[in-house]
């Protein structure tokens, strides 16, 4: 007997029905396989993200000055250093006051900021203080050893092998060279701290009455000075010391200086071939001893 026309309709819907059945039972077996696949993969990302340290491996000092996770391995005993950056300086490596790192500047280096002389501020370029010592070059680099050191009240500066330092006031920790060459400059800057011709005490503590002991270089240069005997603390250190007939300016030398309340107004003049400048009033003072 043939099937009505609503008998057709009837076994057509359920034939529709088991094949949607099938594909719907075919998609989430997929997708069970899938989130069990997808599952695995992400389970051995994360295995061999862990066995590698998060992916981070370098050793590079870390250049925004928080430091790296652990200090550089300590010197080995045949003389070969630790590579580092020319941008790393001596904060990032972690270390106790005392303590030694043997470091490797590679060839090729570029200039980074320095403060002081023989006596380095700890976020000075050790690389480039490196090349102000002597030490290392840009083109080939070096190899060297530092000693961390407590911090000082004041950091001077000089012109060596290319490499301009700055001035600095109080810093809270210094780094030096470990050379039989470095020691006797080390303690000469311990000592006196050298500055350039266009210094000013203005990087000097303001604490009246403090005396610092400076020494200028020979082939004096002329840089602005403000007063007679009682100098602004902004004027140069040199000049103001040649003003005073305390030094020459073609042979330079070592001079004391003792930090002075300011003065209402400052009277310029002209002595040993160094004018001096009028001013008004100013904070703070220096006299040379």
């Amino acid at each position: 007997m043939t099937p009505s026309y609503q008998s057709r309709q009837k076994l057509r819907g359920q034939d529709y029905l088991v094949r949607v059945e099938r594909i719907i039972g075919g998609c989430v077996v997929f997708l069970l396989a899938a989130m069990v696949l997808g599952n695995a993969g992400c389970s051995k990302l994360r295995n061999e993200n862990s066995a590698g340290g998060g992916g981070h491996t370098s050793t590079s000092p870390d250049n925004s000055k928080t430091g790296p996770s652990s200090p550089p391995a300590p010197p080995s005993s045949n003389g070969a250093g630790t590579p580092t950056t020319w941008d790393a300086n001596a904060s990032s490596l972690n270390g106790a006051d005392g303590q030694t790192f043997t470091l490797a500047c590679s060839p090729g280096g570029t200039a980074h900021a320095v403060w002081g002389s023989d006596i380095y501020t700890a976020d000075s370029s050790i690389c480039t203080a490196g090349v102000h010592s002597g030490l290392t070059t840009y083109q080939q680099g070096g190899t060297v050893t530092i000693e961390l050191r407590p911090g000082r009240t004041i950091y001077g500066c000089s012109e060596r092998n290319g490499v301009t330092t700055s001035p600095f006031g109080s810093y809270q920790h210094s780094f030096v060279f470990k050379t039989p060459n470095t020691e006797a400059v080390v303690r000469e800057a311990e000592d006196q701290t050298p500055v350039l011709w266009n210094t000013s005490a203005s990087a000097l503590s303001v604490e009246t009455g403090k005396t610092y002991k400076i020494k200028c270089p020979s082939g004096g240069k002329e840089s602005s000075v403000w007063g007679t005997d009682i100098y602004t603390l902004d004027s140069s250190i040199c000049n103001a010391a040649v003003h005073a007939g305390k030094l020459a300016s073609e042979s330079g030398g070592s001079v004391t200086i003792e930090l002075r309340p300011g003065e209402s107004s400052y009277k310029g003049s002209t002595r040993n071939g160094i004018k001096s400048n009028d001013f008004g009033q100013y904070g703070s003072s220096f006299v040379v001893k």
